[in-house]
């Protein structure tokens, strides 16, 4: 079996490619996160690498949301909205809830406040 060493020749990536200009994968919420994680660490005082990790996650966490949209019934197009505000929001306050949410969940009582 021959490798093609021409990335458009490649099929997988190909269809990728086309997969977020057909909107199956909500690209600009992904960018709304990373921008205004970034925008957010920066007006606040952090560093490159907190910049760039905030908005890595942010971006993978609005993914992770946006792909509940459509088992919630909810339209697509709000999926830039939930970028903007997990950007906005940040990974350690969605982090924060999830964890004192399942906590209350299971009567688990949290030592570390």
């Amino acid at each position: 079996m021959k490798m093609h060493n021409n990335p458009p020749s490649w099929p997988g990536l190909l269809e990728l490619l086309q997969g977020w200009w057909r909107g199956e994968t909500p690209m600009g919420a992904v960018l709304m996160a990373v921008i205004m994680a970034t925008l957010r660490i920066a007006y606040t005082g952090g560093g490159w690498k907190k910049m760039i990790l905030e908005g890595l996650l942010c971006g993978a966490l609005t993914l992770t949301f946006a792909s509940a949209l459509e088992y919630l019934e909810w339209p697509k197009s709000i999926s830039i909205a939930i970028g903007g505000g997990t950007g906005f929001i940040g990974v350690d306050a969605f982090r924060a809830f999830a964890l004192r949410f399942i906590g209350n969940r299971l009567g688990v009582d949290n030592d570390n406040r």
